[in-house]
C-alpha cells in the first residue's frame, strides 16, 4: 500500500471514521474512568465471529488496515484480482481510487450493510435464533464468505480505533510501537500494551514475551509492563474527542500538517462535528485546537509519566 495515501482518501475516510471513533472513545472513556474498551457488542462479535485478538497482528504493517476494510466489503470477489489488491489499487488513477473510497462509504451507509450489523447484533434470544436460521439456510461458501467479511472489517475498526488512539496519547501509532517492541525496545512495548492489552494474548511474541517475563525473567521489564496495563489507558480529560479523531485520523494518513484549517474545518462540517461544541467557530479556533492536540501530545498529558 502507498507510503501516504492520496489527500482526497485521506479526507473522505477521515469523514467517515472519526465521528464514529470519537463517539465511542466519548461515551466509553467516560463511563470507564479513563479505561478504554470498545463496546460489548463489538467485543462478543469479535469473538464469536472467530476472529478473537489475532486482529493485533494487523499492528505490524500499517497497508493491511486499509487493505483489511476493502477486502471486508468486496470479500465475495475473493479472486486473483483481491489477492493482488495493493497493486491493483496502486495501479489507479487518483480519480479512480477516489470513486473505489466513495463507493465504500455508501456501502458502509446503506441498507445492504446496515442488515448485515442489525443480523450481527442481535440482542434478543429470539432474534439470535431468527439470525441462526437463517445463517444455517445459507451454503456453506457464503457463510465462509459472511464471516470472513466480518472479520476483516473488525480488523479495520479495532485498529483504527486503536492507531489513533495512540497517536493521542504517546504520539506514535500502534503501528510504529510494534515493530520496535519486535526488534526489542521494552518502552515500546509497554506503551503498546497500554494502548491495547489484547497484544499480549493476540500477539505470538507479545504473548511470548509476557510469559517469559512472568516466570522471573527481567524483573524490571515486567513492573514496566503491569504498571502499564494495570492503569487507565488515558490520564486526563479529552475535551474534544471527535475534533482530536479527525486530527488524529488525519495525522494516522500523515496529513494532518498539510491540510490547511479551512480544509480541516469542511472536513468536521461534512463529519457533522458541532462547532460550538468543539470550540471551532472559525479558523483561528480550529488552529488553536489543532495546537492545544499537539502540546497534549508532546507533554503526555494522556499518557503516565
Amino acid at each position: 500500500m502507498l507510503s501516504r495515501i492520496e489527500k482526497p482518501i485521506a479526507r473522505r475516510l477521515t469523514i467517515m471514521l472519526a465521528p464514529e471513533c470519537g463517539e465511542v472513545l466519548s461515551h466509553f472513556r467516560a463511563k470507564r474512568d479513563g479505561w478504554v474498551k470498545l463496546p460489548h457488542k463489538f467485543e462478543e462479535l469479535r469473538k464469536n465471529s472467530g476472529l478473537g485478538d489475532s486482529y493485533v497482528v494487523a499492528y505490524e504493517d500499517e497497508s493491511r488496515i486499509l487493505s483489511s476494510l476493502f477486502k471486508g466489503i468486496f470479500s465475495e470477489n475473493a479472486s486473483e484480482e483481491l489477492k493482488q489488491f495493493n497493486t491493483e489499487f496502486l495501479a489507479l488513477t487518483p480519480e479512480e481510487r477516489i470513486e473505489v473510497v466513495d463507493a465504500v462509504s455508501k456501502f458502509l451507509q446503506g441498507a445492504e450493510f446496515k442488515l448485515i450489523l442489525d443480523n450481527a447484533f442481535v440482542i434478543t434470544e429470539k432474534d439470535r435464533e431468527t439470525a441462526r436460521q437463517a445463517f444455517e439456510a445459507q451454503s456453506s461458501e457464503k457463510k465462509a464468505a459472511d464471516i470472513q467479511s466480518i472479520q476483516y472489517l473488525l480488523i479495520f475498526f479495532y485498529s483504527i480505533f486503536y492507531n489513533s488512539l495512540s497517536l493521542m496519547v504517546h504520539g506514535q501509532k500502534l503501528t510504529t510501537l510494534v515493530p520496535l517492541a519486535l526488534q526489542g525496545d521494552k518502552e515500546s512495548f509497554c506503551k503498546a500494551v497500554q494502548i491495547d492489552r489484547n497484544l499480549l494474548t493476540g500477539h505470538p511474541y507479545f504473548r511470548d514475551t509476557y510469559a517469559r517475563l512472568q516466570s522471573g525473567d527481567d524483573k524490571d521489564f515486567l513492573d514496566a509492563v503491569l504498571y502499564r496495563i494495570g492503569n487507565p489507558t488515558t490520564r486526563g480529560k479529552i475535551r474534544f474527542p471527535s475534533l482530536y479523531m479527525v486530527f488524529a485520523t488525519l495525522e494516522g494518513f500523515h496529513w494532518l500538517d498539510e491540510f490547511t484549517a479551512s480544509e480541516i474545518l469542511d472536513i468536521c462540517d461534512e463529519a457533522r462535528l458541532d462547532r460550538f461544541q468543539n470550540r471551532i467557530e472559525d479558523e483561528n479556533y480550529l488552529t488553536k485546537r489543532r495546537i492545544e492536540y499537539r502540546r497534549m501530545q508532546r507533554i503526555g498529558l494522556l499518557s503516565m509519566h
